[in-house]
């Protein structure tokens, strides 16, 4: 049941995923973007703690489901704003660092989670992981003001090397 409970979510955010992607281009500025994050962020941090209540298998592929269309919300638009404030000359290493500080969350969290796990039971970590998760959903609510149109953006651009 899990390999379906995975293949489930991942086919579900690639089947939508591009279609949100596509609508938040064609709407310009990142302040649709940003609401498609944020929302996106917080139905996705209440599946764990759908799990909590979950007692029949279907519940499991419905949570999914909802957590794969959140995170088809989520995964484009935070992309899309990270890679329009990206330092031109520096995109390979700002998507690497992006990549690195994910890597020591998820790998720093999923150790904690399963000692956690192991000392007080699954159901108090999906308790705390949508309470993190929720709190860390608002905290992007602090930077919606540094938020702003494509059509007043301005890229940070390195000086040129070579005299004109």
């Amino acid at each position: 049941m899990v390999g379906f409970v995975a293949a489930t979510y991942w086919i579900t955010k690639s089947i939508v995923q591009p279609f949100i992607a596509s609508y938040l281009d064609k709407n310009h500025g990142e302040k649709d973007d940003f609401k498609f994050l944020v929302a996106g962020m917080y139905v996705a941090n209440l599946g764990p703690l759908a799990y909590v209540f979950s007692t029949q298998p279907w519940h499991i592929f419905t949570i999914e489901i909802i957590r794969a269309l959140a995170m088809a919300c989520v995964i484009p638009t935070w992309a899309g704003i990270f890679t329009r404030h990206i330092d031109k000359g520096k995109e390979a290493f700002s998507w690497s660092m992006e990549s690195t500080g994910i890597g020591f969350a998820a790998g720093i969290a999923g150790a904690f989670g399963g000692i956690l796990a192991s000392i007080v039971g699954f159901k108090v970590v999906f308790v705390l992981v949508s309470i993190f998760g929720l709190l860390s959903s608002s905290a992007l609510l602090l930077i919606r003001g540094h938020v702003f149109s494509k059509d007043h953006f301005a890229p940070t651009v390195p000086p040129s090397e070579k005299p004109f």
